[in-house]
């Protein structure tokens, strides 16, 4: 069973001999071809490094300047290193690297909060047991080294740990988690987060009764009410990043669960868990890539235990596995990256899929051609979590490049997830490949909706058909249609878009599209974007009216901490009845584009 209905579905289920085990892995899980040697020359150096400070005028300046790498940093960074030095301790025994282990415990539990000061007032209560999604993870990751490493330990560590788990953790959850807005926030990765790291903690660090089975059935049914909110073919609204980030501790917990259970509860049952391996795979953009809407990276490196996970427990095994093949992962975040994994590979069968819950399409030619293309369009509404002004917005990808992309996130800030959020490009329409009539774009909030009405596959092309009308003022607007037409019948594929708009009065409409890639203008209309391994002609053909502009987003800070620029194509007619018709075509040598 994937969930319980009483209290005492818990105790009835436990299996008392798999808690007096290590419950995270067994010697003989152990994979053959862990990098022992990094692991040990990343411990040595750890062992004369000094021990990150996240010191209390970072946390201060936060609430200052808005400013919140100063602080998080050093936070992430010592608990990065805490747990690899517990990785190197439990693979090799060596005295010194459980002693700097055994530093680094004591000054996290040391930590007047293991919060970030983001999800803080600037005024602290220090009666108040915060828990965000920092201090569930802390716990997770001690519960764990105590779990593997316990008998290793001094007691007076051991013990330090189970008290910081108790005091911080374990009673404030077991008294009151609807307390905390996250435990009912089904549609936010924060539920899977906080919820899965608290049972995980409860389970490797033994949490006492009455708190065990309290907060094993509070967890259990509200990752299941977090599942159900996925959508039926296995998508996450929040984006690839944020769904590794959710179900890598939501599965934690329900490997630990499954093992003191004996496999008697079971969340990876759960009919949605079951498929969502689908999502990363579908959204993988060769040959490092995926599909980034929302505050999400192109980057994204998934979690090598939430893969090895999902591939153990669910039916997608196989896909998930060739996608592993594929990728490079997130290494040494976790005991359970040390554990064998399935070998069977074979990549999916069909080369599309329609997310109809959050309303994405995603296709591509084939799954062999690291180069060939792949078309992912966004529908939804902008009231969304982690939301930005993109309802309507698509990205190209081919020869290994989004040429027509998405920025992704840009650097979390006070600001970011407050009153600036639509003043800054990464989350407002200026960001994307959108409609603006007479200069303004989409509005804010759920009541602002696109639909993808049609998506029809073919031998030649596919098909997607979007409604936006709802996604504007609707005082302006009469009819918006998005259709994008997806190129099979080429090597190297090509995409045509058609905007056809409709207002109740005469404006100046414009069609935005943002470029990645070298910008060369042949003509007025005609245009290549410059690539690595191939590049993109461009060809606007409809409005013949149209002037089309070379516009520029000038000193982006991303989240990951660089500094880009980036150019879009600003295509500007006045109407009230127009139709935009633009034609791209991948190539690699200039004679194909004629």
């Amino acid at each position: 069973m994937h969930n319980v209905n009483r209290l005492e579905d818990i105790n009835e289920n436990l299996s008392r001999e798999s808690l007096n085990r290590p419950i995270l892995l067994k010697r003989e899980e152990i994979r053959e071809d862990i990098p022992s040697d990094e692991i040990i020359k990343l411990c040595e150096k750890l062992i004369n490094t000094p021990i990150p400070e996240a010191k209390y005028s970072y946390f201060r300046e936060f609430h200052i300047t808005g400013n919140r790498t100063h602080y998080e940093t050093p936070h992430r960074l010592k608990r990065t290193n805490m747990y690899l030095l517990a990785i190197g301790t439990f693979l090799t025994d060596r005295e010194e690297f459980l002693l700097r282990l055994q530093d680094y415990i004591w000054d996290v539990c040391n930590e007047v909060t293991w919060c970030y000061p983001a999800h803080l007032p600037e005024e602290l209560n220090y009666n108040e047991p915060y828990i965000d999604l920092f201090a569930s993870m802390t716990a997770e990751q001690l519960g764990e080294i105590l779990d593997l490493l316990g008998d290793k330990l001094d007691r007076n560590i051991a013990e330090r740990i189970r008290y910081e788990l108790k005091r911080r953790i374990f009673v404030p959850f077991y008294e009151n988690p609807d307390r905390y807005w996250w435990a009912n926030a089904y549609w936010s990765n924060w539920c899977a987060v906080c919820c899965g790291a608290i049972g995980a903690s409860a389970i490797a660090g033994r949490a006492e009764e009455p708190y065990f089975s309290k907060i094993m059935f509070d967890v259990i049914q509200r990752l299941n009410r977090y599942l159900d909110y996925f959508d039926s073919e296995g998508g996450w609204v929040e984006g690839i990043g944020y769904w590794n980030f959710g179900l890598t501790h939501l599965s934690r917990f329900a490997d630990s669960l499954y093992r003191i259970t004996d496999g008697k509860i079971n969340i990876f049952e759960h009919p949605k868990l079951q498929i969502t391996g689908l999502f990363p795979i579908y959204c993988y953009l060769p040959p490092e890539g995926f599909v980034n809407f929302g505050d999400c990276s192109y980057e994204a490196k998934l979690n090598r235990d939430l893969v090895i996970l999902l591939s153990k427990y669910t039916k997608v095994s196989k896909e998930l596995n060739w996608l592993a093949s594929q990728i490079e992962m997130r290494e040494l975040e976790n005991f359970r990256c040390l554990r064998k994994e399935e070998k069977i590979i074979e990549p999916p069968k069909s080369t599309f899929i329609h997310f109809r819950g959050i309303d994405w399409v995603i296709t591509r030619k084939n799954w062999e051609d690291k180069l060939g293309p792949v078309l992912a369009v966004k529908a939804g509404n902008n009231g969304e979590p982690h939301n930005q002004l993109d309802v309507g917005h698509f990205i190209f990808h081919v020869y290994g490049q989004s040429f027509l992309h998405d920025l992704g996130s840009g650097i979390y800030t006070k600001d970011y997830f407050r009153e600036g959020r639509y003043k800054n490009p990464f989350c407002n329409a200026e960001g994307h490949s959108l409609i603006f009539i007479d200069g303004e774009s989409e509005g804010i909030g759920k009541d602002f909706e696109g639909n993808i009405v049609a998506f029809e596959s073919g031998n030649d092309r596919d098909i997607v058909t979007l409604d936006l009308t709802k996604a504007y003022a609707l005082e302006k607007v009469e009819k918006i249609t998005r259709r994008l037409q997806f190129l099979k019948d080429r090597r190297d594929g090509g995409l045509i878009l058609e905007d056809e708009i409709l207002l109740k009065t005469a404006g100046k409409i414009e069609s935005r599209i943002q470029i990645n890639g070298l910008l060369e203008r042949l003509g007025d209309k005609t245009f290549i974007v410059k690539g690595k391994y191939g590049n993109l002609f461009i060809d606007v053909k409809e409005p013949t009216d149209a002037i089309v502009e070379i516009g520029e987003l000038k000193g982006l800070e991303f989240h990951d901490g660089s500094i880009r620029d980036f150019n879009f194509l600003n295509i500007v007619t006045s109407s009230r009845d127009v139709k935009f018709y633009i034609i791209f075509i991948p190539f690699r040598e200039r004679d194909e584009i004629r």
